[in-house]
């Protein structure tokens, strides 16, 4: 039985305070570039629960942004960055993670809700190994922890996904204004995350899930940067 995870929403509210100058689209600025640059993400997730005895088998996450991978785990590796919608799930059974189409998940805009309908298949599967917030594989996010638990027991390429967010009625918001500096990079930045606690239900690779803990959230971010990111300061090659 796996003990119940921080939720990811949590986790990414309290990572905004690590922005650096990344970025996805605006002004002339992108990833590790300097200019101006905006960034917006929505994401839920859910603990696998068992409806009946609560016990909790696994989580699963979904996440609408740009996405962050490499090829290999040792620094400066190839790394893909591209924009779209990425499942992963972690069970008992093992692991998967897969872009699926932007349409299998569709959020409120006050976060009052959100569902996921998809049957996620080996030829959505991830082109490499997902580097998260917590590493920095989201733009505007650097920080020392590391690339996290996504290495499987076995691989998961398969899998139907029918899930519906419910929102509590009470969002939390947090925003951040700050500098970040490495060597000779500064950048400006202001963020804000909000997020919405709900309750998730349906089924997942067959199985039902209630989860009344679970997260619908909405990230934004923008700012300035001076000059691109020197490599010193950027280990994991992004």
């Amino acid at each position: 039985m796996f003990k119940r995870l921080i939720p990811v929403a949590g986790i990414l509210g309290l990572l905004t305070i690590a922005l650096a100058g990344s970025a996805v689209a605006g002004g002339g600025g992108g990833f590790g570039a300097p200019g101006l640059f905006k960034f917006t993400d929505w994401n839920a997730n859910a603990s696998l629960a068992d409806p009946t005895t609560g016990d909790v088998s696994g989580y699963l996450f979904v996440d609408r942004g740009m996405q962050s991978f490499k090829l290999k785990h040792t620094p400066g590796a190839p790394v893909v960055e591209k924009p779209g919608t990425l499942l992963l799930v972690k069970g008992q059974s093992g692991f998967g993670c897969w872009l699926i189409p932007d349409s299998a998940f569709v959020v409120a805009n006050s976060l009052s809700g959100a569902t996921l309908n998809v049957h996620a298949t080996a030829d959505m599967q991830c082109p490499g190994r997902f580097v998260g917030s917590a590493t920095g594989g989201k733009p505007a996010l650097q920080t020392a922890l590391a690339v996290s638990d996504y290495d499987p027991p076995a691989q998961i390429t398969d899998l139907m996904v029918n899930l519906t967010w419910t929102g509590s009625g009470v969002q939390w918001s947090n925003g951040n204004s700050g500098t970040s500096k490495c060597l000779d990079y500064v950048a400006t930045f202001h963020s804000s995350f909000d997020y919405e606690f709900s309750t998730a239900t349906g089924t997942v690779g067959g199985a039902a899930v209630s989860d009344p803990l679970a997260q619908v959230a909405h990230y934004t971010a923008s700012g300035n940067a001076n000059t691109s990111v020197p490599a010193a300061c950027n280990p994991y090659g992004f």
